[in-house]
């Protein structure tokens, strides 16, 4: 028997690297002593998603990003505006406990969303850099122009809805090394101070439209003639979603664990 309590306690006890008094992995509804039917994980608790999880027998959600739009559900600007409210009535009507796996499952090694995100495009090896946190690493690619590069990365990406990809700077520089950062963690300044042993940094950054902005960053990378790959943040993330949803399977083997697939929120539309 799982109780939802029991996920709390677990993260709590891998994610060593978490400030626990700080962090928004919570309980943001529910109460956390609820007997779990069932599991169902999801990139954001997005309420056609929560629906379908209901419809399922799901009464846990684990989310990896907000319900009520703003970082920290504990905000006092989530309160009061009717779509929130409606929204916090429905959770507590059909008793569904809603769980954010955040801080914990950035950087957690192997599942979590930075290396499955290295997982998902092929990259392969360790990187040969990343930074303290673990949000950023530098990987060696096969030498190739980089209008080369994203349209194998593409290629990958299409199965979790990325359709296109932007690129800013010059398509035909050789790529031999790639940094990627981890959702709105892409700090475009930080993933080009990246550095391998030999001293060598990135020839190109794959960073997320939430983590970068085209007038300060896209401006910033195009005087420093260093090349940028942009996609959605939660494309970026959904192969994390899966990988934590395996995780939860080996570490509750007695309760059903399924994940929602989300991928790409938008579409493009063009000639």
């Amino acid at each position: 028997m799982m109780h939802a309590i029991d996920l709390d306690q677990h993260m709590r006890s891998v994610g060593t690297w978490v400030d626990w008094d700080r962090t928004v992995d919570t309980f943001t509804c529910g109460d956390p002593q609820t007997e779990v039917r069932g599991v169902a994980v999801a990139w954001q608790s997005q309420w056609p998603t929560l629906r379908a999880a209901h419809a399922a027998g799901c009464n846990l959600f684990v989310t990896h990003e907000p319900t009520f739009y703003v970082h920290r559900d504990d905000d006092p600007g989530v309160f009061g505006d009717e779509q929130t409210e409606a929204k916090r009535a429905w959770l507590a009507a059909n008793e569904i406990v809603i769980y954010r796996c955040h801080d914990v499952w950035d950087v957690a090694p192997e599942y979590g969303i930075r290396d499955s995100w290295a997982r998902g495009l092929g990259l392969q090896g360790p990187p040969l850099a990343e930074d303290a946190r673990r949000y950023y690493g530098l990987f060696a690619v096969e030498p190739q122009p980089l209008h080369v590069l994203a349209q194998l990365l593409l290629a990958r990406m299409r199965e979790i809805g990325q359709r296109q990809i932007q690129l800013v700077g010059d398509g035909e520089r050789v790529v031999r090394q790639l940094a990627i950062g981890t959702g709105t963690a892409c700090r475009v300044p930080a993933m080009a101070a990246l550095r391998a042993p030999d001293g060598s940094g990135p020839d190109a950054l794959l960073v997320t439209e939430d983590g970068m902005r085209f007038w300060a960053d896209g401006s910033w990378a195009i005087d420093r003639d260093l090349p940028l790959l942009v996609v959605n943040h939660a494309t970026a993330e959904e192969w994390g979603m899966r990988s934590l949803a395996a995780y939860l399977r080996q570490q509750f083997p007695g309760v059903p664990v399924r994940h929602f697939p989300q991928g790409c929120l938008y579409q493009t539309i063009g000639s």
